[in-house]
Parts: structure tokens; C-alpha cells; sequence
């Protein structure tokens, strides 16, 4: 018994999927102009602002062609409905331009993790029923392992993220939160792959469900 528990979690740390420069480069981008723009002496929370609102665009405009074909697929032509949630974040973009405070901003990721914490929590309230239609639809199909729910997983690392945040708010220092956001979300995407690999059945790691 241990020594599957040790070959699991050994296989699930070599598993874990190497970093693309997709996901490195927006961090890479973001400590450039950091660094940049302080130099020419403007100031400290003009930069931050508006290094964050660069790297929230820049994530938006790389993820947006796999979300548009991805509803594409399930929703026929309603991909249309990827506007709003592009406008709502565009509206957020120009608000934290407008207001130019790094404490918002700051807070506005804090408040992103904390609704994606809600949402997950209130996800497991009917993960059960959720999971017993999906299996009874994946069971009539074909004799696969039925998917695994990752509700708990991604509760998980959005409270851990929230509270990290809020701790290097604390720090008062825009210098040191920008610098360990960055590792932080490297450290974060290994830890959360390493869990996730960690919580699938062995033979069969395809068969998540990412809610």
C-alpha cells in the first residue's frame, strides 16, 4: 500500500507538465515593463497598474480563440455569447486605468479568486448529482472510467491564492508583489498539475472534469 502511495504521487510529480512559453511570457512581459517603466521614473502605481491591465489583456487575447471554439463546439453559433464576458473584463480593464490605484487592482484579483471560491464551494454542494448524470451519460457511450470532479482542487488553490495575495498586500511593497506574483504563479500551475495528476485514477487520466 505505501509503496503504490509512493509511486503515485512519484509519478504524478514526473507527470507534470512542462511550462510553455505561452505561459511564461506574459510574467516575462510584465516584469519587463515593470522594470522599464520605473526606470524612466514614472510613477510607481501608474506602472503597476498598468502592467497588471497589459498582463490581464494579454491572457484574455491568448485564451479567447480556444474559449470562442470550445463554446463553439458545445453551443453551435452562441459563441457570441464570449461579448459580454470580453466586455465585462475590458470594463474592468479601463476601470482600474481610470481609478489608477495598485490597492484596487489588487483587490480585484482577490475578489476574482474569492467568486471562483464560491463558485466551486457551491458546486460541491451538487457535485454528487452532477457526477452520477455525467457517469450515466459517459456509461451508455462507452465502458470508460468515469470523469473525476476537480471542484475541490481548484476551491482549494483559488483560497490559496486569495490568502498569498492578501499576504503580500500586506507587505505594502508593489516591488515585492510583483516580483513574487510572478513565482507564485509558476509555483501555483506545478502544485495544481502535481494535485491534479495526483487525484486521477492511474490508468486514466483524461477522464477529469475541471468545473
Amino acid at each position: 500500500m505505501t509503496s503504490r502511495v509512493l509511486s503515485k504521487i512519484s509519478n504524478s510529480a514526473a507527470s507534470v507538465p512542462p511550462l510553455q512559453v505561452e505561459t511564461v511570457l506574459p510574467l516575462i512581459l510584465m516584469l519587463v515593463l515593470w522594470i522599464a517603466f520605473t526606470a524612466i521614473g514614472l510613477s510607481k502605481d501608474i506602472v503597476f497598474v498598468l502592467v497588471l491591465v497589459i498582463g490581464q489583456s494579454f491572457l484574455l487575447w491568448r485564451n479567447l480563440p480556444k474559449a470562442a471554439f470550445d463554446l463553439g463546439k458545445i453551443e453551435g453559433r452562441k459563441s457570441r455569447l464570449l461579448v459580454w464576458p470580453v466586455a465585462g473584463l475590458l470594463s474592468l480593464a479601463a476601470i482600474q486605468l481610470l481609478i489608477a490605484s495598485p490597492l484596487f487592482s489588487q483587490r480585484l484579483l482577490s475578489a476574482g479568486c474569492l467568486f471562483v471560491l464560491i463558485v466551486m464551494l457551491l458546486g460541491v454542494r451538487r457535485e454528487k448529482q452532477v457526477m452520477d448524470r455525467v457517469a450515466t451519460g459517459i456509461r451508455s457511450t462507452t465502458p470508460v472510467t468515469p470523469p473525476v470532479s476537480l471542484l475541490r482542487v481548484n476551491a482549494l488553490f483559488a483560497a490559496a491564492f486569495l490568502c498569498i495575495n492578501e499576504m503580500l498586500i500586506a507587505t505594502g511593497s508593489l516591488t515585492v508583489w510583483m516580483t513574487c506574483i510572478a513565482v507564485l504563479f509558476l509555483v501555483l500551475r506545478a502544485a495544481y498539475w502535481f494535485v491534479v495528476l495526483l487525484v486521477l485514477p492511474s490508468d486514466d487520466t483524461n477522464s477529469a472534469n475541471p468545473a
